[in-house]
């Protein structure tokens, strides 16, 4: 984890804009409008997320129509890690094929 945060940190040309989850403020509430997503949506999260808990997943996902919800056991805050790829990768698959 030490290894990524040090290389996000280095191809990060500004370290204000790289903290943008508590920069973004203000802007029109989209909830109410998440129930007119056409696009097939998958919504992949993990469950140790210190900084949206899983039930933020849960709860995009019951609110777009027909999205499918993959959720990465013992996965925080971060990419999908190495480990999780056999799940991840085909789940993306089927979920972008034609």
């Amino acid at each position: 984890m030490r290894e990524v945060a040090r290389r996000v940190d280095d191809r990060t040309v500004n370290l204000e804009s790289s903290a943008n989850h508590w920069l973004v403020e203000g802007g029109e509430d989209t909830r109410p409008r998440l129930s007119e997503v056409t696009a097939p949506t998958l919504v992949i999260h993990a469950t140790e997320d210190p900084f949206f808990p899983p039930g933020h997943a849960v709860a995009l996902a019951r609110e777009v129509p027909g999205a499918e919800l993959l959720l990465l056991d013992g996965v925080g805050h971060q990419a999908p890690p190495r480990w999780t790829w056999d799940l991840v990768v085909p789940a993306i698959l089927r979920h972008t094929a034609p």
